[in-house]
């Protein structure tokens, strides 16, 4: 009813599990590539636990559509199934034609096909939905459906999905068996107060938004006060603050607005519940590597470089494995007042932001307020990640690897009155399209920008897989199944899936590079990940490589 007022194409708040809405969180990210990974490695049985409301069916849509072309699914929504409607479930989901009725003739024809998909080299995975609500005849059909294995893989891998009271079930003395069977255990919580806001403007972004958003930062505020995270409750607020703001024709959804859509819902507050969450994921120790690598990219960006202005402080290259309380910044010499007044860094940074969406609060006193190295300029890599952005430091780079990765970018020149930043815009043969920071555009050809600039960069990027700075550092096997999925996605890596980094991924990765325009190293790094995330980022990323008349 709304879509048009707000210049939208689709409704952005519909509460079907539609994984194209899905909005990939730190932990919702986790929960795929750990459900991937056992899905892909043949890990047998998993688990998904999350409260009411968390988004669970919409996460086993988004993550039967993430499966490699290989792997046959099936998805089945009804729990109140005897053992024997379970098995007849899975045959019709599968396609599969049956033979006989009762449980034994069914688990027989079950048990042929997986034997024949497995010896065509193909995976067969069922998600089974609301399965707190099974019977404990039914759990108990899921533990034998596990038992279905050679003697080198299982033929058959299992999701379970579930309310926590699942949890509670299955340490039960009688499903105590199917319980030690799990071997993957991933619990979705509520989303933080920034995710939330993030969460909005993905939805509204998906449906069709161009603009900026129509809620105030106080208006989302009051949503995540009310939902406490949880999408459903979210998305019923805001689909009614859409509607109250169409009656009202206002374009600007202020928190008046949305505490009158709240008493139109009516019901109680939304909570987080009582009971007490584990970590966000557990996987048999698996992730605690990556998780620990992923943590120091994330959030600390490339080690840092012997360098000036834009460039990050000196500092001992960390390893893979760190955390980024464990980086340190010795003081440096003072910068160019150029690159420390707010109009110098901070004000290019800003504009950068604004290209990545971010509706924050970017006033004079919050920019004041942001992190500093110990040399007093701008904490790049702590600035961005305080909009869930990850920012890496290219100290030896090109225009033509810079136009390869196809990103916005910070750059430094060295003019006759000293250093100044620039943002860099728009890269064309013909010419370059520079931001200063009042914001007036600058043209430089090549020719007479290179001469100027020390090949350095700094590169923000939305980190939507949750992959290290430089993958190759720290290739574990999440890392490993993440970046072969999406090569896969992108047609360079036929299935099956490697297990390993040499060969077919390296050749994928050549082939990815060739595309794009990087030096064909088969090297996962700095640069290929800068370009692995635009392009699968799409139109939701900013880039410089727009054809665009002026």
């Amino acid at each position: 009813m709304y879509e048009a007022f707000f210049s939208l194409e689709d409704p952005p708040f519909v509460l079907t599990p539609d994984p194209r809405f899905l909005f990939r969180s730190r932990g919702h990210h986790e929960i795929l590539a750990s459900l991937l990974y056992g899905v892909t490695s043949q890990k047998g049985l998993m688990a998904l636990f999350g409260d009411v409301g968390t988004g669970k069916t919409t996460l086993c849509r988004a993550l039967l559509r993430e499966l490699p072309k290989e792997v046959q699914s099936a998805l089945v929504l009804n729990p109140h199934l005897s053992g024997a409607e379970l098995v007849g479930a899975i045959l019709d989901d599968l396609g599969i034609e049956r033979s006989g009725s009762t449980e034994g003739e069914l688990m027989t024809v079950l048990s042929n096909y997986l034997l024949a998909a497995g010896g065509e080299g193909k995976t067969v995975v069922v998600v089974l939905d609301e399965a707190q609500q099974m019977s404990v005849e039914a759990l108990e059909q899921i533990r034998i459906l596990s038992n279905l294995e050679t003697p080198t893989r299982k033929l058959l891998q299992i999701v379970v999905v579930g309310q926590p009271e699942l949890e509670e079930k299955l340490r039960r003395r009688e499903l105590r068996q199917l319980d030690q069977r799990i071997g993957i255990r991933c619990y979705l919580r509520p989303l933080s107060r920034k995710e939330t806001f993030r969460y909005i403007e993905h939805r509204l972004r998906v449906a069709g938004l161009a603009g900026t958003l129509p809620f105030s930062r106080g208006a989302m505020v009051e949503i995540y006060r009310y939902s406490r995270g949880i999408p459903r409750v979210i998305n019923l607020v805001c689909d009614r603050a859409l509607l109250a703001g169409y009656s009202a024709r206002a374009r600007d959804i202020a928190t008046p607005l949305v505490k009158t859509a709240i008493r139109n819902i009516g019901g109680r507050r939304a909570r987080r519940g009582g009971r007490s969450w584990r970590p966000a994921l557990a996987v048999s120790g698996l992730l605690a590597l990556l998780l620990g690598g992923v943590g120091a990219a994330y959030w600390s960006g490339w080690p840092a470089w012997p360098v000036r202005g834009l460039q990050a402080p000196r500092e001992t290259l960390a390893p893979a494995v760190t955390t980024a309380a464990a980086v340190t910044t010795p003081a440096l010499p003072p910068l160019r007042a150029a690159s420390t007044a707010p109009g110098g860094v901070r004000g290019v940074l800003v504009q950068l932001l604004r290209l990545w969406g971010v509706q924050e609060d970017l006033s004079d006193a919050e920019v004041a307020a942001w992190p500093v190295w110990a040399n007093g300029s701008p904490d790049i890599p702590a600035i961005s990640a305080r909009y869930q952005l990850a920012a890496t430091f290219l100290p030896e780079t090109n225009l033509a690897e810079l136009q390869a990765i196809a990103l916005p970018a910070l750059i430094e020149l060295n003019e006759p009155a000293g250093q100044r930043p620039y943002l860099l815009r728009w890269m064309r043969a013909e010419a370059i399209v520079l931001l200063a920071p009042s914001g007036d555009e600058v043209r430089q050809s090549p020719d007479r920008l290179e001469p100027l600039w020390p090949n350095s960069a700094w590169v923000l990027w939305r980190n939507v897989d949750q992959l290290p700075v430089d993958p190759i550092r720290a290739m574990t096997p999440t890392v490993l199944a993440t970046v072969a999925l999406r090569l896969h996605k992108l047609g360079h890596l036929a299935p099956p899936l490697p297990g390993g980094y040499e060969g077919r991924l390296q050749g994928a990765v050549r082939a990815f590079q060739r595309e794009v325009g990087l030096p064909e190293d088969g090297i996962v790094g700095p640069r290929t990940t800068l370009a692995l995330s635009r392009v699968v980022g799409g139109k939701f990323n900013p880039t410089i490589a727009e054809a665009r008349s002026r």
